[in-house]
């Protein structure tokens, strides 16, 4: 006596339906694993010296890398009626110079200020930055005590 309420046999349908639904699934998790590893790679700056910089010459050319520096005095440059400047960056490895033009400067830029600049070096060996980031000098600096 065959009941009625028995489990059919899973036919080469089922099978093919499930093949599909792991291809499936798995081109989506390539997908999504493509889409963050391209997302980090561009995100993804280097922070370097500019001494390492320097180092590197032309062969770094190609790599976006933040550097970060004191401005020299006396090498602020206004171009183009202030939309670029240049100027000349250097910390105890080094000195380059650098070409800013793609946004406003901060307010608090200005000579012997600290400044985070990223962007490339160009084919003239000047950094040709697409970011500049000025330091606030801090507000709480220790003041002499005194006597009264």
């Amino acid at each position: 006596m065959q009941s009625s309420l028995s489990r059919p046999t899973a036919g080469p349908a089922s099978h093919g339906r499930h093949l599909k639904l792991l291809v499936a699934g798995g081109a989506i998790a390539i997908a999504v694993a493509y889409l963050i590893v391209t997302a980090l790679q561009t995100s993804t700056v280097y922070y370097i010296t500019v001494g390492e910089l320097l180092q590197r010459g032309t062969a770094g050319a190609s790599q976006q890398v933040r550097v970060a520096g004191d401005v020299v005095p006396g090498s602020v440059e206004k171009i183009d009626s202030g939309l670029a400047i240049r100027f000349l960056v250097h910390d105890g490895s080094g000195q380059m110079p650098v070409y800013y033009k793609g946004g406003p400067v901060p307010d608090i830029f200005g000579e012997e200020v600290q400044v985070v600049v990223e962007g490339k070096v160009g084919p003239d060996g000047t950094f040709q930055a697409s970011t500049l980031l000025a330091k606030c000098p801090s507000k709480f600096e220790s003041e002499g005590v005194t006597g009264a």
